[in-house]
């Protein structure tokens, strides 16, 4: 045993646990249950509109297949992947959708563009420029938001030293020891 106390929790305690039994943070909001009469609801809604036009639903069901893949394979909770890689494949799929609506809107005109893969290259570049906006931008932004900071310290370092050759070396003194604070202490056999 390391010396630490086991404390026996609660069955109060667990039910703010979160995913694999690890406690929620407090900043994250719950997530709203979505109980199953609005599922109904939104069921009886859907499912006669998917029937009534399928040819397009049967369009958007193969074209927007990589942003499902991205629902699937993102294991975070708020989903980042396929809400980025969503809109722009969908973005893909609507030339194809134009094309059926202001054609023949008909299951042999869908099959057609379905099987079309001029359709398909459209549909799966643009969700790989999704990819490519999710892997890239939040790097660059953290690199900017960086190099951003750095440049901030910098200015508030030399403003230190301006203040510290104007007021003179007592100033100066109080700052040295503010900085050595804040560094952890040195051990004695150092």
């Amino acid at each position: 045993m390391t010396g630490k106390a086991l404390v026996k929790r609660k069955p109060s305690d667990r039910a703010a646990d979160g995913p694999a039994g690890r406690p929620q943070s407090p900043f994250r909001r719950p997530k709203p249950a979505v109980s199953r009469v609005s599922m109904i609801v939104v069921s009886l809604f859907l499912l006669p509109a998917g029937v009534l036009f399928l040819p397009t639903t049967l369009l958007l069901a193969v074209g927007l297949i990589p942003t499902l893949v991205a629902l699937v394979v993102d294991r975070s909770p708020e989903k980042y992947a396929a809400i980025t890689v969503g809109p722009l494949n969908f973005c893909g799929v609507l030339p194809a959708a134009l094309e059926l609506w202001q054609g023949s809107h008909t299951v042999e005109h869908t099959l057609r563009l379905i099987t079309d893969p001029l359709t398909l290259l459209v549909a799966c570049s643009a969700a790989g420029v999704g990819w490519l906006v999710f892997y890239v931008v939040p790097p660059l932004v953290a690199g900017i938001i960086v190099a951003h900071h750095e440049q901030e310290i910098k200015r508030a370092r030399d403003h230190q030293e301006k203040l510290s050759a104007e007021w003179g070396e007592d100033v100066a003194a109080g700052l040295s020891a503010l900085t050595t604070q804040s560094r952890p202490p040195r051990r004695a056999d150092d």
